[in-house]
């Protein structure tokens, strides 16, 4: 089986690539950027190309068996900060790749990472099970929502087969710590600086955290998966706030941590948690890292980058 992963020099990508590797399959990485070299020894090959340009890849990956759609060119912040060119960049870019797909008459299986906070809205109740009303509260969402509906046209009329993976907040191994997503990556990282960690609030907001290998599994059970289920949650089971991530990190280093608190945020939910049971009944998949050890081995690879 052939895999192509699009956003496989990512953070993300790696994982997803090294677990379907692991699996027996060829993947294949495509990317803007390319991965360091020997990096990734579970590569079949990479390919630096847009990735929504099916015919800029397609050929040199050999085709795909299945495609895993990381490709994104936002994050939440910047979605809403410019709305027009994330619709733009990653709604128009799907459509052009499923246009591509279909006039090439190519089926491969799309795995989707959609986002299990984002599309969700502002809780009505917890945890959010995939039933829970989609009421997006931001651009980012709207357009991870938006590509949800199209990839369920795209099945009901032409036949591509499809799955999504609404993702809680991934973390781990790779996640750089200097952009504007992963808590668990910037507040290690600035812990092992002697900098001071921004508190919104008195630190009581829980999120739900996975660790990236399990997000792998995740990945290659839904490449595999048979029934007639499309949309996933794919979270770490339970919550843990920002104090709780703090305290984890002064176990860790044996020290105290220093705190920035700023006002809390209105548009912060107080908690947010997926319902993980459909994974569980039909992807035969659960989250297997445990919050203290992922943390320890996120940490372990942060005390590598500058």
């Amino acid at each position: 089986m052939r895999c192509a992963i699009l956003g496989g020099a990512g953070f993300l990508g790696r994982h997803i690539g090294r677990s379907m590797a692991a699996e027996g399959m060829a993947v294949w990485s495509v990317d803007r950027t390319l991965p360091q070299p020997g990096s990734a020894p579970w590569l079949a090959g990479e390919v630096q190309a847009d990735c929504f340009d099916l015919a800029s890849w397609w050929d040199r990956v050999g085709g795909a068996d299945v495609i895993v759609h990381l490709a994104s060119s936002t994050v939440p912040a910047t979605a809403s900060e410019d709305p027009v060119q994330d619709a733009q960049t990653n709604l128009v870019g799907t459509l052009r790749l499923l246009q591509a797909l279909r006039h090439k008459g190519a089926r491969p299986r799309l795995l989707f990472a959609s986002s299990g906070g984002a599309v969700y809205g502002r809780p009505q109740f917890v945890p959010l099970s995939e039933t829970h009303p989609t009421l997006p509260m931001g651009a980012y969402g709207a357009t991870k929502l938006a590509i949800e509906h199209h990839l369920r046209i795209e099945e009901a009329q032409h036949g591509l087969p499809c799955r999504i993976l609404r993702l809680s907040n991934p973390y781990g191994e790779w996640q750089q710590p200097h952009g504007v997503q992963g808590v668990i990556a910037v507040f290690a990282h600035r812990a092992l600086h002697g900098q001071p960690l921004d508190v919104w609030g008195d630190g009581s907001v829980v999120r739900d955290f996975v660790y990236a290998s399990d997000v792998g599994r995740a990945f290659v059970n839904a490449a595999r998966h048979e029934g007639a289920t499309r949309i996933f949650n794919i979270g770490g089971g339970a919550g843990h706030s920002v104090n709780d991530i703090i305290h984890t990190l002064e176990q860790l280093l044996g020290q105290a941590v220093e705190r920035r608190v700023f006002p809390a945020r209105p548009f912060d939910p107080p908690v947010n948690v997926l319902d993980i049971q459909r994974a569980q009944d039909e992807l035969h998949w659960a989250p297997t890292m445990a919050f203290e050890e992922g943390v320890a081995m996120s940490v372990q690879w942060l005390r590598t980058v500058p």
